[in-house]
C-alpha cells in the first residue's frame, strides 16, 4: 500500500512520547448503479493518508495525506483523556482471503453481469407493476499498516457489496423495499451471496405481499423474527448502547445516550438472549484480528443468558472502568481518531429447528423483513414496521399480512424472547458515529427468534 517500514518509524521520531500510534490508512473503492437495467454511473475513489495519536498527559491527534506535514500539535482531543492503559501493543497481520481476486474481471464484464441481473428481475411475471429498480455493486480494498510504540500491525480486508432498492405497485398499494448483500473477499462472493436468486425471489415476495396482503387486528400476540430482525435489532438496541464511551458519556461519541447509564439492574432479558460482538469471523464485512490501537481482537458476549456481561472498549474506557481491553477501537479513514466501535454482531443461535421454534405458535406474526425502523438517542424505545410478514396459524406459516407494526422498550422485547433457532444469517451494514461523522463496515445478524405475548400494531 505504499507506506515502508522506515517511514512510519521516521514519523515516530517526531512524536516522543509515552503513547505514540502512527497510522497509513487506505481504501480503494468502485461503486456501479444502474437503474432499470441501464447504467447510472460508475464511480472510482482511493482516499489514503496518515495519522498520528498521542498521549502527552492528555490525547493529541493529528492527520495529513503526506507524512511530511505530520507534527506535533498544541491542540488536544476533547473528552476524557488523563488516562490511557499501559498494554503492550500486538505485532501481526490479517486479511481477508479472494478466491477471485477483485481486480480479475474488468468494468465491462462486471456492467454486463449487473445488466443481464437487471433483465431478469424486471422481466419477472408478476402481477403487480415494478417502476424503478436501482441496482448497485461496491467494492472495496481496505489497508493499513499501524506502528505503535514499536509493534506492526498490518491489515488488509477487501469487501464485496450489493444493494438494491425497488419501488412496486399493485392491488392500490405501494411499497418500496431496500437491502444489502455482502461479506469480506473477493468476486466468489457475488456467487456464494445467490444475488441473482435473491432478487427474483424478492420482487415474486414483493408481489404476493401487495396481492394477497391482508390487514391484522392490532393486538398482543406471539411474534417470531428473521435474521433480517433480530440483526439490526442487535446492532442497534444492545451494540449501540453496550459502547463503554456511549455509557459514559464521551463527548467525541456524539451518537446519543445509553439505556445502561440509568439501569438499576444486571438482567436485561430473558435466559435465552445471548449477544455476542465478533471481529474474528473472517468472511464479515466488520473482520479484523486487531484494532487500530493494537489489541487483540476477540469475540465479546456483550448478554450471557440474558443479563449484561462485558462492554465494547477501548484503551481509554477499560483504564477508566478498570476493565481489560477488548479490542474495539477502529477508524473509518486516516482522518478519524479510532472510535469504539461494533464489528459484527449479533443474537447467538440456540439448538432447535426453525420447525421447533413455530410449533406451538397458535396464532401470532412472523416478520421476515421490514420497511423501516425508528429507535431513540438512549436505544430504548423502537419501532419495526413490517414490509414481508405471514401470519402463523397452528404452528404454520400462512397468508401474508400487511405492515405489522412491532413498538416497544428493548428490556420488554429482550425480556419476551423466549426461543431462538440454530440458524445463523448475517448482514452488511454501514455503521454510524462520531463527531466528524464515522461510517465503517459492520455486519449484523442472527437466528429466527420466538417473542412471546407482545404488542403488534397497524400503520
Amino acid at each position: 500500500m505504499g507506506a515502508k517500514e522506515d517511514e512510519l518509524e521516521g514519523i515516530a521520531k517526531k512524536f516522543p512520547f509515552k503513547y505514540v500510534e502512527i497510522r497509513h490508512h487506505q481504501i480503494a473503492s468502485r461503486v456501479i448503479s444502474l437503474m432499470n437495467g441501464e447504467l447510472l454511473g460508475v464511480y472510482d475513489e482511493v482516499e489514503g493518508g496518515y495519522s498520528v495519536r498521542y498521549f502527552n498527559n492528555a490525547l493529541f491527534f493529528v492527520s495529513s495525506p503526506f507524512p511530511d506535514n505530520l507534527k506535533p500539535e498544541p491542540e488536544r482531543v476533547e473528552g476524557w483523556s488523563s488516562e490511557i492503559l499501559d498494554l503492550e501493543p500486538a505485532n501481526g497481520a490479517y486479511e481477508s482471503e479472494e478466491k477471485i481476486p477483485i481486480s480479475s474481471m474488468s468494468l465491462e464484464e462486471k456492467i454486463d453481469i449487473l445488466k443481464d441481473i437487471s433483465r431478469e428481475v424486471l422481466s419477472q411475471p408478476i402481477q403487480s407493476k415494478l417502476h424503478n429498480f436501482v441496482l448497485t455493486y461496491s467494492e472495496s480494498v481496505e489497508e493499513k499498516e499501524i506502528y505503535i510504540n514499536g509493534s506492526r500491525i498490518v491489515g488488509r480486508v477487501p469487501r464485496i457489496l450489493i444493494s438494491y432498492n425497488m419501488v412496486i405497485s399493485g392491488n392500490g398499494r405501494s411499497i418500496t423495499a431496500w437491502h444489502e448483500l455482502g461479506e469480506s473477499g473477493g468476486l466468489e462472493k457475488f456467487k456464494e451471496l445467490r444475488v441473482r436468486e435473491h432478487l427474483v425471489e424478492r420482487v415474486k415476495s414483493l408481489d404476493q405481499i401487495l396481492q394477497r396482503g391482508k390487514g391484522i387486528t392490532p393486538r398482543k400476540t406471539d411474534v417470531v423474527l428473521s435474521p433480517v430482525l433480530s440483526g439490526i435489532m442487535a446492532h442497534e438496541s444492545v451494540g449501540h448502547p453496550f459502547e463503554a464511551d456511549r455509557v459514559l458519556g464521551r463527548e467525541f461519541a456524539q451518537a446519543g445516550t445509553s439505556y445502561l447509564a440509568s439501569l438499576k439492574t444486571n438482567r436485561i432479558g430473558s435466559p435465552t438472549v445471548n449477544v455476542a460482538d465478533d471481529p474474528t469471523i473472517q468472511s464479515s464485512t466488520g473482520y479484523y484480528l486487531i484494532d487500530d490501537e493494537g489489541v487483540k481482537a476477540r469475540r465479546k458476549l456483550l448478554i450471557r443468558e440474558g443479563e449484561i456481561n462485558e462492554l465494547l472498549h477501548n484503551r481509554f474506557t477499560s483504564k477508566r472502568s478498570n476493565v481489560p481491553d477488548n479490542g474495539s477501537a477502529r477508524a473509518s479513514g486516516y482522518d478519524r481518531e479510532p472510535l469504539i466501535r461494533m464489528s459484527n454482531t449479533f443474537f447467538v443461535p440456540g439448538d432447535m429447528n426453525f420447525r421447533e421454534l413455530l410449533e406451538d405458535v397458535k396464532s401470532g406474526v412472523f416478520f421476515k423483513t421490514y420497511m423501516e425502523w425508528n429507535i431513540d438517542d438512549m436505544r430504548l424505545g423502537q419501532r419495526y414496521i413490517g414490509l414481508e410478514a405471514y401470519e402463523i396459524k397452528n404452528g404454520e406459516i400462512g397468508e401474508p399480512v400487511l405492515f405489522p407494526v412491532l413498538e416497544g422498550r428493548t428490556t420488554d422485547f429482550l425480556s419476551a424472547i423466549d426461543a431462538v433457532d440454530d440458524s445463523l444469517e448475517f448482514f452488511p451494514g454501514t455503521c454510524g458515529k462520531g463527531d466528524p461523522d464515522q461510517g465503517i463496515p459492520v455486519s449484523m445478524g442472527g437466528p429466527n427468534m420466538r417473542l412471546r405475548n407482545v404488542m403488534v400494531k397497524v400503520i
